[in-house]
């Protein structure tokens, strides 16, 4: 005789990010076209009703999952950023946390893709990015002798920098370590190219 399923209880804020964990698995297993609101689950173990009890829809839920991300990002970078012991440090931390979270097996660009996504994360992306925007500009200033408006160009042309190899270098399937410290090589040698001027 087969004993049935028994069900696993979870407290709500567990069951919460085990259906967002598995929402994690499922786009990076399957793809953001493929994945739907039965077969979370379906895969999380659980009836369907109880996934719209604690999502209303497909889109509610995938903005939870994009909010705890990029919440993760964040504070990963933030910590780091706060022990940095100068501005290579720095350069070094933000080219990472990009290649780290652009690397095969992120969900964070994949949904920030999405406008109907990622229009919930607007005013906290403005925020973040202006008040990460003054602390980079400000340690670029020092550390170079820039003018804030120098540090403000110099910043935003690193970030973009950083953030393009990193899509290539996921793209490209470049050598990870490699393509890091050209980035960084590149922004640094940029950097002190502009200072000298």
């Amino acid at each position: 005789m087969v004993s049935p399923r028994s069900r696993t209880r979870l407290s709500p804020d567990a069951r919460r990010q085990q259906l967002l964990d598995t929402t994690q698995a499922l786009l990076i297993s399957k793809g953001l076209q493929a994945f739907t609101m039965e077969g979370l689950a379906k895969a999380a173990g659980v009836s369907a009703p109880l996934v719209y009890n604690y999502f209303a829809n497909r889109i509610e839920l995938l903005q939870a999952l994009l909010k705890r991300e990029y919440q993760r990002f964040v504070e990963e970078f933030s910590s780091l950023a706060r022990d940095a012991q100068n501005f290579e440090e720095i350069v070094r931390i933000s080219v990472t946390t990009n290649f780290d979270h652009q690397a095969p097996g992120h969900v964070l660009p994949l949904l920030l893709s999405q406008p109907e996504i990622s229009d919930c994360l607007k005013v906290e992306r403005r925020r973040h990015s202006r008040q990460n925007g003054r602390f980079l500009v400000r340690a670029a200033a020092e550390q170079y002798q820039l003018s804030p408006r120098q540090a403000g160009m110099v910043v935003s042309m690193s970030s973009g920098a950083s953030i393009a190899a990193a899509e290539l270098a996921a793209s490209a399937s470049l050598d990870r370590n490699e393509a890091m410290e050209l980035a960084v090589a590149y922004i640094l040698a940029g950097i002190e190219r502009i200072a000298s001027l």
